[in-house]
């Protein structure tokens, strides 16, 4: 679950962790530790609620009116959304598994007091969010859970918490290392730089012919552009990558024609992965693109006129791209997870389920009990 992700673990009050009086038959087993077929629904829930959230954030689904069918639609290409979604829970649990039998070689008494300390925080944290003890019994009695086996649940979390900071945190027998970054940006990015021509609205301006600011809202006051006006908009962008690809200086361009203001703030140009959240058409031609090349692609930014620029050697440290490369060491470290915990993935058995019909038989979780800042 996202709680995963929490980097600093804090010490709260210990309260005496009751066994378990609900339980069923192992979804997945690795020696002597099980996650359970309640337990498994549960995470689907989770993952449910939160992939229904994200997705809504980027307006991908209706954030006010969730429908179950979109999870039989394709975004990769490859596999339906709940295909993805039961795939990420199974990773989830191998990692929980492995995790579990890893951590024995770290758990000392501060240790042990850690992990305590940790699960009693998560029940906490939940029972805060929806009231009480009994109203979270009752959200968790849907996916046949209460709070002791919620608790279990977030054992096999917390050690996988810190095993991982055992691990990848600073000083860990794996952190990743400087060397380990540039291999991973020169492996994985495009450095892009672009000229936008919007085609949808323009700025409206003042006496002094400079764009009007809305004192009341701060942003810049706009009017659609009207067809004659459209036309005009391709014909230049049209003429922009001519020009370019003839040879002409791209930033002079982009300091003549760009109405993006990203520009100016990312004086390093875009990074972009295949995984970097913009839109899919500005993707895929940074991806594309050879270096030194130059393409003209229709977005829903509007005509974008993209370079591609070389990977100069550590520019993923320099601040004024450090946005670009937040996410770059936890990839480095999905990376480090697959060789090192993989050695153990061929241990863990699993019971065979109909996934898409248990996957629709499960409602979403709360939304009060997931962390959309644990992403």
């Amino acid at each position: 679950m996202k709680k995963i992700a929490i980097a600093a673990l804090s010490l709260f009050t210990v309260f005496t962790l009751i066994s378990c009086t609900v339980s069923s038959a192992d979804y997945a087993k690795y020696k002597n530790r099980g996650i359970t077929e309640n337990m498994y629904k549960y995470l689907l829930a989770y993952y449910k609620s939160s992939f229904y959230s994200m997705f809504s954030q980027y307006g991908f689904f209706d954030p006010d009116a969730y429908d179950e069918a979109v999870w039989d639609e394709t975004a990769d290409g490859e596999k339906k959304l709940y295909e993805q979604v039961c795939d990420h829970v199974d990773g989830q649990i191998n990692e929980m598994l492995v995790c579990s039998e890893l951590y024995e070689s770290y758990a000392d008494a501060d240790t042990k007091k850690l992990l305590d300390n940790t699960v009693n925080d998560f029940i906490d944290q939940d029972m805060k969010a929806v009231g009480s003890r009994a109203d979270l019994n009752a959200i968790l009695g849907q996916y046949g859970m209460n709070v002791n086996s919620l608790c279990r649940l977030f054992e096999f979390e917390a050690k996988a918490m810190i095993v991982e900071d055992r691990l990848f945190g600073d000083g860990g027998e794996a952190a990743v290392t400087d060397d380990e970054r540039e291999r991973y940006y020169q492996e994985n990015y495009s450095r892009i730089k672009h000229i936008l021509i919007k085609n949808d609205v323009k700025y409206v301006l003042d006496e002094n012919g400079s764009p009007k600011m809305d004192i009341y809202t701060g942003r810049y006051v706009t009017e659609e552009l009207t067809d004659d006006e459209k036309a005009e908009k391709l014909a230049l962008a049209k003429q922009i990558e001519e020009r370019a690809k003839n040879g002409e200086d791209f930033e002079a361009l982009i300091e003549e024609y760009n109405e993006d203001s990203g520009m100016s703030a990312y004086t390093d140009g875009y990074f972009v992965t295949a995984e970097t959240l913009l839109d899919l058409k500005y993707v895929t031609a940074a991806l594309t693109l050879k270096t030194g090349e130059v393409t003209l692609a229709e977005t829903s930014y509007g005509y974008v006129i993209l370079k591609k620029y070389p990977l100069e050697a550590g520019l993923w440290s320099n601040e004024i791209s450090s946005a670009f490369f937040e996410d770059m060491d936890g990839n480095i470290i999905s990376e480090k997870k697959t060789e090192i915990y993989g050695k153990y993935y061929g241990g863990i058995t699993r019971e065979q389920t109909e996934k898409k019909t248990l996957f629709s038989s499960v409602v979403p979780l709360d939304s009060r009990l997931i962390s959309r800042e644990n992403d």
